[in-house]
């Protein structure tokens, strides 16, 4: 992920943060749900563009032996540079967009449907993440298609919404990544950002 910070006498600038982590999972008990758990995490930062972050995650995930992981999991947000050098680092892994950015976009399409009914709203969305957590990315596309008259253009926040999950649409198979005991948020890189 990127985070801007302000540096005294140059202004503020973008970090590159990455976070690599050992993922468990187990099956709960008495639901039988799958249960995800990250630890030994370490991280890489710094003021780097893209192309020199990505030499760094490199060396970062070699000396944690990630070229030797059965399985590697990455969770990002949608920005492209992002998973440009999640292809050029581990181009077997498994994509995975980060559950709450997909999140923040049903609110937005919710605020401009629904305006001040936060009931409906919330309603809504909630509605939608059942959808999405069931990997019925879809049909949320057309129910955000049916809120919004036909005969006028989407408003445009809507189709960038609409956009971004068409984009990452092979990286949003929620219910499958949970069943294989992937990880869908992105928070250990957010929270070290």
């Amino acid at each position: 992920d990127g985070v801007l910070i302000h540096i005294i006498d140059e202004g503020w600038k973008e970090v590159k943060i990455a976070a690599i982590s050992a993922v468990t999972a187990s099956v709960e008990k008495e639901t039988g749900e799958i249960e995800v758990g990250l630890s030994q995490h370490s991280y890489r930062a710094g003021l780097w563009e893209a192309p020199k972050f990505a030499h760094h995650l490199w060396a970062e995930s070699c000396r944690r032996g990630l070229e030797k992981a059965k399985h590697v999991v990455s969770v990002n947000d949608g920005a492209p540079w992002i998973w440009a050098i999640v292809f050029m680092c581990f181009a077997r892994c498994t994509q995975i967009l980060d559950w709450w950015h997909a999140v923040e976009r049903l609110w937005t399409i919710a605020g401009l449907a629904f305006g001040a009914d936060q009931a409906a709203a919330a309603a809504w969305v909630k509605t939608q993440k059942e959808l999405l957590a069931q990997s019925k990315l879809r049909q949320v596309l057309r129910n955000t298609r049916n809120l919004f008259p036909r005969t006028k253009p989407l408003p445009e926040a809507v189709a960038k919404a609409a956009a971004y999950f068409l984009h990452n649409r092979h990286r949003m198979f929620y219910q499958e990544f949970r069943q294989a005991g992937c990880p869908i948020g992105s928070g250990t890189v957010e929270s070290a950002c």
